[in-house]
């Protein structure tokens, strides 16, 4: 992981997060805006295991459901290409090859893992965008001209998004505001 953003955050209030963000890339670097980043941060600590005990299991589920709407979600096949359960690794009956169900929507990724191959379905930026100015009520950020460190508060539409942001956190990350193609 290539790391863009050092974070550092004091403890919520309510469904506010504060913190400080310094850029790994030196100074005069363009902070990024919008709810976007915003919920990246807040994926990114959950991501990272920092309070994953205090999130319940429905949003753990709703950020999973956000990374792979960032990242692509991966479908899972057997050896020939047949698509499994997600849940269970068994044949989905009727049997379809995973590649012609998906044929529009495979970004051409593949690999393997667990002992179970995948294909990986192309990011939607579109429907990252719509959950996140749904869950990020209001992003600010505020740096002086040509500063590498900008201040920032993330509140969110509801407490459970930052139940895990609890204490004061340091951690770093690759995202950078951008939305998937």
């Amino acid at each position: 992981m290539t790391t863009i953003f050092e974070v550092l955050t004091w403890g919520r209030e309510g469904t506010k997060v504060d913190g400080q963000l310094t850029s790994r890339l030196g100074y005069g670097v363009e902070f990024p805006r919008g709810a976007e980043f915003g919920l990246q941060l807040l994926m990114d600590a959950w991501f990272q295991g920092f309070g994953t005990m205090a999130m319940g299991q429905d949003t753990a589920k709703e950020f999973e459901e956000c990374f792979e709407l960032f990242l692509g979600k991966q479908v899972w096949t057997d050896a020939e290409g047949y698509l499994l359960d997600e849940a269970t690794k068994e044949l989905v009956q009727p049997k379809v090859k995973a590649a012609e169900h998906y044929a529009d929507r495979l970004d051409g990724s593949s690999g393997r893992s667990g002992g179970y191959d995948y294909l990986v379905l192309k990011p939607r930026g579109d429907e990252f965008l719509r959950r996140a100015t749904a869950i990020i009520a209001s992003f600010t950020i505020e740096s002086d001209p040509g500063s590498e460190k900008a201040r920032f508060t993330i509140e969110a539409a509801d407490p459970r998004y930052v139940a895990h942001m609890e204490k004061h956190l340091y951690f770093q990350t690759a995202f950078t505001g951008r939305l998937p193609a």
